[in-house]
């Protein structure tokens, strides 16, 4: 007869070995769970960034002067309207084909190109006799007078040639940004040669000598 409380030769051991075997492995399984995970690496820096120069006003193309309301309404209409005296042929004159030519036509049209605009389709040219120029420049009518004069506090003149007398453009006294810049153009196209060329095309042939 059988003693079923005994186990056989080897039931023991395999039991001791299973637990054994499972102490092993929650040891592992707890052992991995108590490990920190590796610290992310830093961002890198960000990369500095390097302000752009601020443009030059005094330069060709397109540039932003809406420091300046008269040039930002000129900027906007794409078209600078300058007047030009009716009463001097010598600087100023308009051909059959209503092209306006001569020495001031071509100031006015190297100062257009350095607000950014085109010169030979955005300036409008408006010829004046003598006793309208004052009422054109006070009223706004024109953006700027070329061959005026600033004979009241109201009107800013610079000179933009000098013959046997000095030739003025006239601005409105409200905008001095506007004068400020303008200079700037006019000092540029000293600098780079177009003022030479433009006196060279149109008072040269003339036999008049001029100088900025």
């Amino acid at each position: 007869m059988r003693d079923h409380g005994r186990s056989g030769p080897d039931g023991g051991g395999v039991i001791v070995r299973k637990r054994l075997l499972a102490v092993a492995v929650l040891a592992v399984v707890l052992t991995g769970c108590g490990q920190s995970e590796p610290a992310a690496p830093p961002p890198p820096p960000a990369p500095e960034e390097v302000p752009a120069p601020p443009p030059d006003p005094s330069a060709g193309g397109d540039v932003e002067l809406s420091s300046s309301p008269t040039l930002g309404a000129i900027k906007q209409r794409r078209k600078l309207i300058v007047g030009v005296r009716a009463d001097q042929p010598t600087f100023v004159t308009r051909d059959p084909g209503g092209e306006y030519r001569g020495f001031d036509a071509d100031i006015a049209r190297e100062l257009a190109k350095r607000i950014g605009l085109d010169p030979t389709t955005q300036v409008q040219f408006r010829r004046l006799p003598p006793t309208l120029v004052r009422d054109a420049i006070g009223t706004g009518s024109v953006d700027l007078m070329l061959g005026g004069t600033a004979d009241v506090p109201q009107f800013t003149a610079m000179p933009y040639a000098v013959t046997d007398a000095e030739r003025n453009l006239v601005i409105k006294a409200d905008d001095p940004q506007l004068a400020e810049e303008l200079r700037a153009m006019l000092d540029a196209a000293v600098a780079d040669g177009s003022w030479q060329r433009v006196h060279d095309q149109n008072l040269a042939p003339q036999g008049i000598s001029a100088h900025p």
